[in-house]
């Protein structure tokens, strides 16, 4: 049985990942398939660079606005006038 050698780390194997994409997409003569398997390569080398820290990893959903509440001002039973 012939075994792969272990990635030193993530980002080695998201690199190489990338780069099989890349080769894959060389040989695929359709433009639209072409493009997705480029998409992914990058996609793959832009979790190569988040894991050694070099840019934030992806954000893949916007984050929610924080909801602020408002008192209102209740008037006194003071001011009432009878």
């Amino acid at each position: 049985m012939a075994s792969r050698a272990v990635p030193r780390n993530m980002a080695e194997e998201f690199r190489r990942k990338a780069e099989e994409y890349f080769d894959l997409a060389r040989t695929i003569s359709l433009e639209t398939d072409r493009a997705i398997l480029i998409d992914i390569a990058q996609n793959y080398l832009q979790l190569a660079e988040a894991h050694e820290g070099v840019i934030p990893p992806p954000v893949t959903q916007k984050p929610q606005p924080v909801a602020q509440q408002q008192e209102q001002i209740q008037p006194k039973d003071d001011d009432k006038k009878d």
